[in-house]
């Protein structure tokens, strides 16, 4: 028998399994289930003139829903998932494309559509002259920037914007603003707090983390803050929402997968 070439296959045998291992170690995931609190104060001002708020009879506007959101986070990929009363959204970032899949649910039939747009960083966000990338409702875009948002402030070039796409029909779209923003020193550096200021030290966005947790050597919020502002006609500016996130479950997880068919319509 051939013993030196059996034990070095056996070698190389037990280095290609612990590379294996070491690559799916490295491969983690956490997963998380977050409540979102909005308030369009326009909305509400206007809405509690007329004592009601939509589709209710005389509910107070000032009590909201919690918007409930499914977060899987990987180093450099993610899936939200965002239920409504009669139908689902699940996006997904693969590192170089953003997916989303809607399933909606009306009398009793099925309708699904797909779409998939690039992105190298899975930012939804962008300039006004550009088109958005499947439109997230705003407690997934909230929900992005908290848990999602890592891979976005590795690169230098970076721009983050402001939760809600209002700002784009304002004089922000001219002005712009700069960024502050400190990250969590791991390797995910999701962001501990955020400051959007245009060129004449106005606040456009402010968020800050208030407690947060480790999961995987990950830090993630569990609860945070926000504030975006808008100007008005008269050079001045006033609050257009607040939000509040708190995370109600967090662990670990596993890798996201896509389903065939989705994979399928968003390669068409």
């Amino acid at each position: 028998m051939n013993t030196p070439f059996i034990q070095r296959a056996q070698r190389w045998a037990l280095i290609v399994s612990l590379l294996l291992a070491s690559e799916r170690a490295m491969a983690q995931f956490v997963e998380l289930t977050a409540e979102i609190e909005i308030t369009d104060w326009d909305g509400f001002f206007f809405f509690d003139k007329l004592n009601k708020w939509p589709d209710s009879p005389g509910q107070p506007s000032i009590f909201t829903d919690r918007h409930k959101r499914r977060c899987v986070v990987g180093s450099n990929t993610w899936m939200i998932e965002s239920e409504f009363r009669d139908s689902k959204v699940t996006r997904w970032f693969t590192g170089t494309n953003i997916i989303q899949h809607s399933v909606v649910i009306k009398d009793g039939s099925e309708s699904t559509s797909t779409r998939s747009d690039q992105s190298i960083d899975g930012n939804p966000g962008r300039p006004v002259h550009e088109a958005d990338l499947t439109g997230f409702d705003l407690a997934a875009s909230v929900c992005w920037q908290a848990f999602c948002s890592g891979p976005v402030f590795k690169h230098e070039s970076h721009q983050i914007f402001p939760p809600s796409d209002f700002w784009k029909e304002s004089s922000i779209v001219y002005s712009g603003w700069s960024e502050q923003t400190e990250v969590f020193r791991d390797s995910l550096g999701l962001p501990k707090s955020i400051q959007l200021v245009t060129t004449n030290n106005q606040s456009v966005f402010q968020y800050q983390v208030h407690r947060s947790t480790n999961v995987l050597g990950w830090n993630f919020p569990l609860e945070f803050f926000g504030v975006q502002y808008v100007p008005t006609r008269t050079n001045g500016w006033k609050v257009h929402l607040t939000l509040k996130g708190k995370v109600t479950a967090i662990g670990v997880g596993a890798e996201p997968q896509i389903p065939a068919k989705v994979v399928r319509a968003a390669n068409k």
